[in-house]
């Protein structure tokens, strides 16, 4: 049995249910594309989603992605009904408009939806129709606006973090002391809103910052260390949650946030174990690469054969291979590989 053909007209269908599936594959494989950085950066570090087998992601992730595929199916849906979302204005939104006009057409019954998704998923071009770019800007882009900054605010208010830092740092009470100095306190709440960013460099201050207060790098990072462990010493919680746990240090709950001295220290131990590591394995011939997979893939009780396998291809004794596999261990744990 061969399955039907779907066609943009079934978008129209009264049946939801059987317009979804058509919605589905005619918006989800662009709206995924677009997805995946900002989830990437907002949820696993800028690292790939993982999920449990084969091309799903993560069940937050997939969750994600559904959700935004319902908002804009949502959206659309209404639209069809003759109850349009609306502009601040007042006004219908032009492009849902365009959209619903398209779906309905005479046309849109003989057009296939597989060739319609793959020009949406193209990238925009001059040329293209304006009912493909309406489309894209109201089911794929309108649905994903501000997904990082929101994902990245849900994680941190589910963990206990402020929603908003760096209005906290400005208005609480309890951050009075440091407010006392003007120029320490803008290049505290900028780490603090950057560490919820792209980078996770702590002492990254930006040329502009810099160059509004007139600091050069080095004045820069002691102020911004002295009011850090202020904050820590002031309010410990708000440091953990807002600070500590952005730095990839994983903290237990007994433990207590790292002084920013000690992120500089586990920052260069960090960068000084991946330089040794690719000074290791050089070229894909290097004949350590084997052993380091086998030290990250190893499993509990696998230790004598990691040492009898470092000693057989490395010619060495038995001691000296126990040794090596220790070093190794611990060279591959500061690294913090992803």
């Amino acid at each position: 049995m061969f399955e039907r053909a779907m066609h943009l007209g079934d978008l129209a269908a009264p049946d939801r249910s059987a317009a979804f599936p058509v919605y589905h594959a005619l918006i989800s494989p662009t709206l995924r594309d677009l997805a995946r950085g900002p989830l990437r950066r907002a949820r696993h570090g800028g690292r790939p989603c993982a999920g449990t087998s084969g091309p799903y992601w993560c069940d937050e992730c997939e969750q994600e992605t559904d959700d935004r595929l319902l908002d804009g199916y949502a959206r659309l849906r209404r639209t069809l009904a003759g109850d349009p979302p609306r502009t601040r204005t007042g006004e219908p939104v032009r492009e849902l408009e365009t959209v619903a006009r398209w779906v309905t057409s005479p046309e849109a019954a003989h057009q296939d939806v597989g060739h319609l998704a793959r020009l949406i998923r193209d990238r925009p071009g001059d040329e293209e129709p304006a009912v493909i770019r309406a489309a894209r800007a109201q089911l794929v882009h309108h649905p994903l606006r501000s997904l990082e900054a929101r994902v990245r605010r849900e994680i941190a208010t589910g963990r206990g973090a402020s929603a908003q830092p760096s209005r906290d740092l400005r208005q609480a009470a309890w951050a009075a002391p440091l407010r006392e100095d003007p120029v320490a306190f803008a290049l505290l709440a900028d780490a603090v809103v950057r560490l919820r960013g792209v980078t996770c460099d702590l002492f990254a201050v930006s040329s502009a910052l810099l160059d509004e207060h007139r600091l050069d790098v080095r004045t820069a990072r002691r102020l911004l260390r002295v009011t850090l462990e202020r904050l820590r010493e002031l309010r410990p919680a708000f440091y953990t949650a807002n600070v500590a746990v952005h730095l990839g240090v994983p903290l237990l709950p007994c433990d207590h946030p790292p002084t920013p001295e000690e992120v500089i220290i586990r920052g260069e131990e960090e960068r000084q174990a991946r330089r040794t590591l690719a000074r290791l394995l050089g070229d894909g011939r290097s004949r350590y690469r084997p052993l380091v997979e086998g030290v990250r893939a190893a499993v509990p009780g696998s230790g004598p054969e990691l040492v009898a396998r470092a000693a057989r291809d490395l010619g060495i004794t038995p001691v000296a291979a126990e040794r090596f596999v220790m070093a190794l261990v611990g060279l591959i744990s500061r690294a913090n590989l992803p």
